[in-house]
């Protein structure tokens, strides 16, 4: 059921069966209206009443208070929901239901509403907040809630105020299912009751509540008790004289536990708080504001933090012993609590000695610990016990993992590291004792620097797998003489993290060096500091790539291949490889590893420097790394050092070469610099790189070659790393030498198509006649003319969906003439090379081969080179027209040097300037870009269906159809073929020509107001009957044909009910609304001119249309006294000689009112002549039974036919009106009954013959008025 027709449905049965009862109180009726007025979107939404007091019986008092008495009642209606399976709404008789009855409300009926505001009409399952309405019992004048009876809210009360208030306050906040009844609970319903700890500020004991918590029953939708439920009682000493105090334990332990609501001891008279969990106390005030500090704050998600008693503890057993620390696997009875306990849990026990002495070290641990605390860490810290034989403190873990040394600043490292742990397959950052490693070997050494390989017995813990992987190999740096010890070290545990697994750090407990324990790949150091520095500043920076010190003689078969004074360059071969970067499939980390040894490298090789030889290596190593799609490029992976020759090496995965102009070099770096990632990279080419040379084409300014790029461009790959694309097919612009260089690269990469299309890969230099040369993709001709060749480039660079061009004419074949006319001659022809289009879906140009096109030859053009940039603009300045004409580019005929434009999409001419001015105005700035000459020719299978006052209508077949966006995708035009169209033939052809302005200013006026209506039928263009010269207006083929035909076949008249009536005349009227709106009139409004898209009657619409909207009468007519139209359609005040106004289109509308309530034409018993003129004049009106039609909407009908136009409706106010009829049940339920018995009679009054001279098309009428005038 949709939203609006669930709005009309409800409104309709409230107002034909709700309002007979109100309660007499102005505000309370307001009130239940608002809540009323709210229904209608959601099926389960209860509808919000007064109801009677006398629908109540079998009245049960149940509780009371000082202000409020709930009572049990059975509701004889019962309240009103929607019934899915029979769509309608309908009443649950005998339903109980609870009334709260507040005392003397009569007089706070402000109070009354705010308080019934608080409960939900939304029912959703959730029973505890539901609300039928309001009543009031008539002795007393108290007003009533009626609320859901399913769960009794306050059938205890504590007989203290403030308790029953934040009893009723916690309930009203219940918005789920699933949330807990908070409720005062007897100390009567506590069975069982065992002290389980005391001290001097409360006692805990649990206990057997019998009738047990409220809970929500899925299966059954509805609430029960969960009887002789095991809780706990928390009872608060001496808390009578302190109610504030327990009602705050009481919020906070709302947010953290299951508190099920409050008691009293009548013993004690102590307050109870009964929860579902046991909570502990250290005795330890610190500890225990801690424990309550870091529960007030835990995210809904985390587990709670909690002080566990150590009797809690089974099977303690010794793990290991660190010296200030002793582990302990145990299994904690009770088990941590996460929305519910998971008992039996194994934990970790992580015993701090004499930990009783420094709390506050202790404290500030668990706080770092809860500061960074996510629901999904790898370490999850339940709580703190004690040691009751030693005092010692105890951390309670879930694993065994190390994050206690004796340094407080590595401890607060280690775990900083620790909680940026989150997926499964990482390793966890830890302390590692260094009595855990075996087979400790040197496997290299520096002064700064050892490195060994070991055993890790214990082995690494991985995430959440709650496993060590056990005698792992190892490398550990050990780090020697550093200046600042933590500072370096965790610097550089951050480097290593992000690259190479580190596990964590140790210390030898012998030399006190600090040591990195890593996964076992080798990174080596220089020994220089600032270089050191650098490598380990842009380890840090960059992760997509490890710049890293490379130890020379791990390179091999090294051959030198370019040198120039300051520089050397090699290939070779690296033996170990560098160390890549690899995404794992489970999960986000990322594992880095050398896994392509005997990689071949370029090596750089810098000498003869003369500043400081690290600075030098330095800046050149920035070049390659600052930006991405360097680092991509080159692959620059590090620094070695030549031993011989003291050089330092920069190793690249790639080189360009350079020019050794600087201009040159320069322009290309820029031109690098402004790179985007899947630009084509651009470079200087040696000239010997290219194979076959041939010349395609040469002009006055440029030479075109193909040839081979033995190397091939740069090119960006699926793995998002470069390599070249050998002995790439180019072409090769070599510019003569008047041509700058750089100024014509940068006409290439300017635009983004030029950059896409041409891709520009680089410059290159003939060494024989030194001429520059462009290296391109694809050839880009010329046509050398210089006005013709800057507008082509102009174009290039202002637009991206298509490439405008010059294209040499022999690129044409199978060239046919279609169409000829004094200035333009149309071909048809086969370009070879075809089109450049860009691939939407992976983003790349190509061209389409062998594509038919249309040449538009303008004649004698040569001579008018700015007439053929004009024309050929008119079709690229607006998007659409680009996408529905398709300007490819220009040529001109060698023979006739008649320039041409190349286009997909024919444009017909008719011949007539004026018409051809018109028709290129309507495609280029009324942005109707669809409206065309049609020529004749295209249209087949002409049939006459229709003969109006002023012209006659066919249907016919247009070969080629029209132009239509078929593509959403990428907006692309399409002609939709043999398409049934209207073909409106115009009378008084002979005299057209003289008055041809007066017809193109009405359909200008219909093109450029009715465009965007998709219920106003779509004009196609204009053609001409060859033999005849009647011109012809093509529109749209509404297959259901006018109202009249529509009605009379496939049994309409016997389907068309009220219902049905009133949407189409509300469709029609919104349709009327948007040509007011443009400050229009139809003129000529009748149900001829409303047509349907179907002829057969839909199950809930049919779409229809208006035509002929400023298109009546005599074209040639420009006499304004006439009138033109169907007597009964056309409002007195015209027939009398009155300007047509909007208020005679209503008047029109009336009639069709009339035309749809009874399926008769108005008038139609009678001569259409004077007499009915004088008669209408006169106020005479077509009359309805009054049982035919909604009493409504006659009146409407009525208003609309006024003799007077102002007392008309206007077309706003039809609409408002319209559509209350639609809603108004019980008026449209009588009309229909009355339509369904008496169809029969209906119909056989439709089948009485109309007067044989009642006119139903559109004529003069002045001859019938004069009497009037």
């Amino acid at each position: 059921m949709t939203s609006f027709q669930e709005r009309v449905d409800c409104l309709k049965y409230l107002k034909s069966n709700s309002t007979n009862w109100t309660s007499g109180n102005e505000e309370i009726d307001n009130f239940i209206q608002e809540m009323q007025l709210k229904i209608g979107y959601h099926d389960d939404d209860i509808i919000f009443e007064w109801i009677p007091y006398n629908q109540f019986y079998d009245i049960k008092e149940v509780s009371k208070n000082g202000f409020i008495t709930i009572y049990s009642v059975i509701w004889r209606d019962g309240p009103l929901y929607w019934d899915k399976q029979n769509n309608k709404y309908t009443r649950v008789p005998n339903k109980n239901v609870a009334l709260k009855r507040l005392h003397n409300s009569q007089y706070l009926i402000n109070f009354l509403i705010d308080e019934a505001k608080k409960y939900s009409t939304d029912k959703l399952g959730h029973e505890i907040n539901e609300i039928y309405g309001i009543s009031q019992i008539p002795d007393t004048n108290d007003y009533i809630f009626v609320l859901n009876n399913s769960v009794s809210l306050v059938k205890w009360t504590s007989g203290f105020k403030k308790i029953d208030d934040f009893i009723q306050e916690a309930q009203l906040k219940i918005n789920k299912c699933d949330d807990i009844i908070f409720e005062w609970i007897p100390y009567s319903q506590f069975d069982e009751i065992k002290e389980m700890c005391k001290n001097n500020f409360m006692t805990i004991c649990s206990a057997i509540w019998k009738n047990g918590p409220l809970g929500y029953v899925d299966r059954y939708n509805t609430y029960s008790r969960d009887s002789n439920k095991k809780i706990t009682l928390k009872c608060l000493h001496k808390s009578q004289n302190t109610i504030e105090k327990v009602l705050n334990k009481a919020r906070i332990y709302s947010k953290i536990l299951d508190i099920y609501g409050i008691s009293q001891n009548p013993a004690t008279n102590d307050f109870i708080l009964v929860i579902n969990s046991i909570t502990w106390t250290s005795g330890n005030k610190k500890i225990d504001d801690l424990v309550q500090d870091i529960q007030l704050n835990n995210k809904y998600d985390g587990i709670v933090f909690e002080w566990i008693s150590y009797d809690r503890f089974d099977k303690i057993k010794e793990k290991c012993n660190y010296g200030t620390i002793t582990e302990y696997s145990a299994i904690w009875k009770d088990g941590p609590l996460y929305y519910k306990r998971d008992p039996n849990q194994e934990v970790v026990l992580k015993c701090l000695h004499d930990s009783q002495n420094f709390i506050d070290f202790l404290i500030k641990k668990v706080k770092m610990y809860m500061k960074n605390y996510r629901y999904d860490n790898f370490l999850k810290l339940y709580g703190i016990s004690q040691n009751p034989d030693t005092k010692d403190y105890i951390f309670v873990q879930n694993n065994s993992i190390n994050w206690i040394s004796k340094n407080e600043g590595i401890d607060d490292f280690i775990q900083e590291m620790q909680l940026k742990t989150h997926d499964f397959a990482t390793k966890v950052f830890e302390w590692i004792p260094y009595i855990q490693f075996d087979e400790i070997k040197e496997i290299c050494k520096n002064k700064s620097v050892s490195v060994y390989s070991a055993i890790w017995k214990d082995g690494p813990l991985y995430n959440k797998l709650y496993e060590r992987d056990s005698n792992k190999k190892v490398i550990l740096k050990c780090l020697h003489n550093l200046q600042n010890p933590l500072e370096s070290l965790t610097n550089k545990a951050k480097v290593y993290s992000k690259i190479l697994n580190i596990h964590g750090i140790s210390q030898n407990p012998v030399s006190n060096d600090f040591i990195l324990v890593l996964n076992n790949i080798i990174t080596w150091e220089s020994g220089n500091k600032v270089i050191d520095d650098f490598i380990q500043e842009m380890q840090l920076k960059f992760n997509d790539l490890l710049f890293e010190w490379i130890l020379y003689n791990q390179f091999n078969e090294i051959k030198k291949i370019g040198e120039s004074s300051s520089v050397t360059i090699y290939s070779a071969i690296w033996k170990d490889g560098p160390i890549c970067k690899k995404n794992q499939h489970n999960g986000n980390h990322t594992k880095y590893a050398r896994d392509s040894p005997n990689k071949e490298v370029i090596l750089k090789c810098l000498h003869n420097l003369q500043d400081p030889v690290e600075f030098v290596i330095i800046d050149e190593a920035k070049k390659h790394l600052m930006k991405e799609i360097d680092r991509k490029m080159f692959k620059p992976y590090g620094i070695s050092r030549d031993p011989d020759t003291n050089n330092l090496i920069l190793v690249l995965g790639s080189i360009t070469w350079e020019n050794g102009d600087k201009i040159i070099d320069d322009f290309i770096r820029e031109m690098r610099l402004n790179n985007k990632l899947n630009d084509i990279i651009f470079e200087w080419i040696p000239y010997n790189h290219f194979n076959e040379i041939k010349e395609v084409d040469k002009g006055e300014f440029a030479t075109i070659f193909s040839a081979i790029w033995r190397y091939g461009p740069l090119k960006k790959q699926l793995s998002g790393d470069y390599a070249r694309d050998s002995n790439k097919d180019v072409s090769l612009k070599c510019l003569h030498s008047s041509e700058d260089p750089i100024e014509y690269v940068k006409k290439y990469l300017t635009g983004e198509s030029n950059k896409k299309v041409f891709k520009p890969y680089g410059i290159s230099q003939n060494p024989g006649t030194n001429e520059f040369i462009l290296v391109l993709n694809n050839i880009a001709w010329t046509s050398g003319n210089k006005k013709i060749d800057n507008f082509i480039q102009e174009m290039q660079l202002k637009f991206n969906d298509l490439l405008f061009e010059w294209i040499p004419h022999n690129q044409f074949n199978e060239i046919k003439e279609i169409n000829k006319n004094n200035s333009t001659t149309i071909c048809l022809a086969i370009w070879k090379d075809g089109p450049i289009y860009k691939n939407q879906r992976i983003g790349n140009y190509t061209r389409d081969s062998n594509k038919e096109v249309i040449l538009r030859c303008l004649h004698n053009s040569n001579d008018f080179v700015d007439s053929v940039i004009k024309e050929a603009r008119k079709y690229l300045v607006k998007e659409i027209d680009r996408k529905i004409f398709k300007p490819y580019g220009l040529s001109q005929n060698p023979d006739t040097n008649d320039f041409i434009l190349i286009l997909s999409n024919i444009t017909w001419t008719s011949g007539n300037k004026i018409i051809d001015d018109f028709i290129q105005e309507a495609q280029l700035r009324i942005n109707n870009p669809l409206f065309e000459w049609i020529p004749y020719n295209q249209f087949d299978e002409i049939k006459k269906i229709g003969k109006g006052g002023f012209s006659t209508i066919y249907s016919a077949i247009w070969k080629n159809g029209p132009l239509c966006n078929k593509n959403q995708w990428n907006g692309s035009y399409e002609r939709d073929s043999n398409k049934v169209v209207v073909l409106k033939y115009l009378d008084n052809p002979q005299n057209l020509h003289n008055l041809i302005n007066e017809f193109i200013n009405k359909v200008k006026a219909y093109l450029t107001n009715m465009i965007n209506n998709d219920n106003i039928l779509k004009m196609y263009g204009i053609s001409q009957d060859p033999n005849t010269k009647n011109y012809i207006i093509v529109l749209y083929y509404a297959e259901g044909g006018d109202f009249n035909n529509w009605i009379s076949v496939n049994e309409n008249f016997n389907h068309f009910s009220w219902k049905k009536k009133l949407t189409i005349l509300f469709d029609i009227a919104c349709s009327l609304k948007y040509i007011h709106g443009k400050n229009m009139f139809h003129h000529n409004f009748h149900t001829g001119n409303i047509l349907f898209n179907t002829p057969v009657i839909g199950e809930y619409v049919n779409k229809t249309y208006i035509s002929d909207t400023g298109l009546y009468g005599e074209i040639v007519n420009k006499d304004k006294t006439k009138i033109y139209g169907i007597i009964p359609y056309v409002a007195p005040e015209v027939l009398k000689g009155s300007p047509y106004t909007q208020a005679a289109d209503i008047y029109s509308f009336g009639m069709i009112m009339y035309f749809v309530a009874t399926g008769r034409q108005p008038f139609n018993n009678c001569a259409h002549d004077h007499n009915l003129v004088l008669n209408i004049y006169k106020g005479i009106r077509p009359e309805l039974n009054e049982s035919e039609a909604p009493k409504s909407y006659v009146d409407l009908m009525e208003k609309c036919l006024d003799s007077i136009p102002n007392n008309r409706p206007n077309i706003t106010g039809l609409c408002q009106s319209l559509w209350s009829i639609s809603i108004s049940n019980s008026e449209i339920e009588k009309a229909e009954n009355y339509r369904n018995s008496h169809l029969s009679s209906l119909m056989e009054s439709r089948q009485i013959p109309n007067h044989s001279q009642a006119i139903y098309t559109s004529r003069l009428l002045n001859s019938f008025t004069r009497e009037l005038q």
